[in-house]
């Protein structure tokens, strides 16, 4: 299918997409407003998972990337549960512990090879199914987004104490949120493992969390796209920089984000921002707000008032 594209230009679109998604797992805990830190660790958990169960157990990849990502999840909603009624800094600083303990453990494990990682992994991620696979969780993330739990959660990160005035349950959404962004990130690992065929410690950097940290901040909360046309387009310019010029990456990543921050504080995505850049007549449309409506709460009892 992209057989116009060498080789080499598959493997960075590829890798590109890898990263859209822990953007866009970085996104799910943002639009309900929580920083969360513990991406990298929920990547290394997807892809030691994936990596072990085919090598050691023999277990097909779709299946082990599957279970890697499910494994992911289920660590970040019991976590999110225990730890998800701390606010603002220390919640911060939980969820960066939470993804340290995961990498570090999985450097001092026997089983997992330590330092020296997992060799041997099949090769088998190709740019067709990566394309797929990123439809696919944009559909579903819209489908969230227009749907009860979205609206849900951006009241979450709106004012939490009226959200739960109204009868929203915040620390089961946030759990769950934290629980998605777990999938997406166990996800990204899982692919990338059978996408590079090797793996170690080494891969999940602080270095990594910040530049998808900045991505993420950049696109903004408001909107899945954002994230996702966000991360490819500054693959694409990186590319072109040299991936091994340390110093412009900080200066592109760095510059950007001082430069987002400083004309839209809250993303490119901040529907104020689009406001200003859409012309007169269709502003105008846009700007004319439906009532809001009451509708039940999927996840509670009480009514949730949306617009």
């Amino acid at each position: 299918m992209f057989d116009w594209l060498d080789p080499y230009s598959q493997l960075v679109a590829v890798g590109i997409l890898i990263n859209a998604i822990l953007v866009l797992s970085l996104f799910v805990v943002f639009q309900c407003g929580v920083l969360s830190l513990a991406t990298i660790g929920f990547m290394a958990d997807g892809a030691y998972t994936a990596s072990l169960l085919t090598t050691k157990q023999h277990w097909p990849p779709a299946l082990a990337i599957l279970a890697g990502a499910l494994l992911a999840g289920a660590l970040g909603y019991a976590f999110g549960r225990l730890v998800l009624h701390l606010r603002g800094i220390y919640l911060a600083l939980g969820t960066f512990a939470l993804g340290q303990v995961c990498i570090l453990g999985i450097a001092n494990i026997s089983f997992t090879g330590g330092d020296q990682g997992i060799v041997g992994i099949p090769v088998i991620v190709t740019l067709g199914e990566m394309i797929l696979v990123v439809l696919v969780i944009g559909v579903v993330l819209q489908v969230i987004h227009v749907s009860f739990i979205g609206r849900a959660l951006r009241a979450i990160r709106l004012d939490e104490r009226v959200a739960a005035g109204v009868g929203i349950d915040v620390g089961r959404y946030r759990a769950l949120a934290f629980a998605s962004s777990g999938v997406l990130a166990g996800l990204a690992g899982g692919l990338q493992a059978f996408e590079t065929g090797v793996i170690s410690p080494g891969q999940y950097s602080f270095t990594l969390l910040v530049q998808m940290l900045a991505l993420a901040m950049i696109a903004g909360s408001y909107w899945w796209a954002g994230s996702l046309i966000t991360a490819v387009v500054i693959g694409i310019v990186q590319q072109y920089i040299g991936t091994t010029n340390a110093v412009a990456e900080g200066l592109l990543y760095g510059g950007l984000l001082i430069v987002v921050m400083m004309v839209a504080p809250n993303g490119i995505t901040d529907p104020r921002l689009l406001r200003r850049l859409i012309p007169g007549r269709l502003r105008r449309r846009r700007d004319v707000d439906p009532s809001p409506i009451l509708k039940p709460d999927p996840l509670g009892s009480a009514p949730v008032t949306v617009e």
